[in-house]
């Protein structure tokens, strides 16, 4: 499981944005407990000090001196802070020696910041009638435990939430995503063109089984329209054969049996020539249908693309040679093998060949070249020839697409289909390209996706 994905899922970015509101929810609840603790120990320590201040003025002014001294004495927790002072402010007792600058006289409780004082340490300093200053705080040592206290358990609370909410969110998003991985198997699979799969569908019926349904629905129908389109052509093609044969038939009769001369015969002949292309149509589209039908894997097995270059070389070496056109070779000696079907690539490189002596004019010159690039081998074929305009290239691989360039010539418009077909079926990648001059035929035999 890579991070990437389990941040993607839904189950986990929930149970982590649950565990964000619980945290905020328990950060607020500790914020809350201790402002209001925290109130009420400052209103404690406000009446300790007005009552000690209370506690040392009674009894008169001769004995306060000896008081203060006294209540520091038997302050054992060393809380508490005392000092007597001279209308002048010159210090008399206790062991605040000081009085803090700034601070008011008017006998009320204040916080004191001083060095040595905890924050939130209270005082406060008032004036005797008979003219000394009093001075009396209280440290804040049980306000700063308790902020503590809590600053820990934020602390503690905080980090149990974290590992606690990951490791959740992770266990809740393992099974979705162990589902959305047999989904995207099963999709992998049906665009391989194995139809016949279906995406998996739980008893759970939750959203995720709701999308599977609509996704199987959709392959269904999509497996319906694809074969009742496919079977259109197939059938009319393998209907239309027998009919076909017998009219060549009954024409090739009256050709030998008659004595037609001039305009008459030319006439037959025309319609013979005409016969003969729609049955090379009708071969061909039979051949795409019996590709697309072909089991994926059934004839798949290691492929040495030198030997097949190397055959098809050999086959189209005469018909080059008569043709008055050079067909060169440049197979590259270290071209990993490939899983394919050998008789199946034998016949796509065939018709990228053959198209190629084809339309390359005399003098001119076809290779065959066997590349090898860092996503796997590729088959070229490129000629010096009038090229196809990049405004056709895909249109040429259509069925029975013909080139303006190639209207003059013999031909079903099919042969590239045959080759995309093949390509198809063996997820590879059928590219045409500029030569200049002229037309490179590509086919990039990896997986598709893979291009850079």
């Amino acid at each position: 499981m890579r991070p990437s994905e389990l941040w993607r899922t839904t189950p986990f970015r929930l149970t982590l944005m649950n565990g964000a509101v619980f945290a905020l929810a328990l950060m607020a609840l500790l914020g809350l407990i201790y402002q209001q603790t925290a109130g009420y120990l400052t209103r404690q320590i406000d009446q300790i000090c007005v009552s000690e201040a209370k506690n040392l003025t009674v009894g008169g002014a001769e004995r306060l001196p000896e008081r203060v001294t006294q209540a520091v004495a038997t302050d054992a927790r060393h809380i508490g802070y005392y000092g007597l002072f001279s209308a002048e402010g010159i210090w008399i007792s206790g062991n605040v020696r000081s009085l803090p600058s700034g601070f008011p006289i008017d006998g009320k409780t204040h916080e004191i910041r001083q060095h040595g004082l905890q924050p939130g340490s209270r005082a406060l300093v008032q004036r005797m009638p008979w003219g000394e200053i009093l001075f009396v705080g209280h440290d804040a040592l049980v306000l700063t435990g308790l902020r503590e206290i809590i600053v820990n358990a934020l602390k503690v609370s905080g980090g149990l939430i974290l590992v606690m909410g990951l490791g959740a969110a992770a266990l809740l998003s393992l099974r979705p995503l162990q589902r959305i991985d047999s989904l995207r198997d099963a999709s992998r699979a049906a665009l391989k063109g194995e139809l016949g799969v279906r995406l998996p569908v739980s008893a759970r019926r939750d959203e995720i089984d709701m999308l599977a349904g609509v996704a199987n629905t959709m392959i269904d129908e999509t497996e319906r329209l694809l074969w009742e389109v496919k079977s259109v052509g197939e059938n009319v093609a393998h209907d239309l054969r027998t009919p076909l044969n017998r009219l060549r038939a009954l024409l090739y009769r009256v050709r030998q049996e008659t004595k037609l001369v001039g305009a008459e015969r030319e006439m037959i002949d025309q319609a013979l020539a005409e016969t003969d292309e729609l049955l090379v149509r009708f071969r061909a589209l039979q051949r795409i249908g019996e590709i697309e039908r072909r089991d994926r894997q059934a004839f798949f097995e290691p492929v040495r693309l030198q030997s097949v270059l190397e055959h098809v070389i050999e086959l189209h070496a005469p018909s080059a040679e008569d043709r008055g056109v050079e067909l060169a070779a440049e197979i590259a000696a270290d071209a990993p093998q490939v899983q394919a079907d050998p008789t199946l690539l034998f016949e796509a490189v065939s018709n990228v060949v053959d198209n190629a002596l084809k339309f390359t004019p005399k003098g001119g010159k076809v290779t065959v070249r066997l590349l090898t690039r860092e996503e796997g081998p590729r088959v070229e074929v490129a000629d010096n020839g009038p090229g196809v305009p990049a405004a056709e290239r895909d249109a040429v691989l259509q069925r029975f697409y013909r080139a303006e360039r190639a209207r003059t010539e013999p031909g079903s418009g099919l042969g590239l289909s045959i080759v995309t077909a093949i390509a198809r079926l063996h997820h590879f990648t059928l590219v045409l390209e500029d030569a200049r001059p002229g037309l490179k035929v590509a086919l990039n035999c990896w997986p598709r996706g893979m291009e850079a």
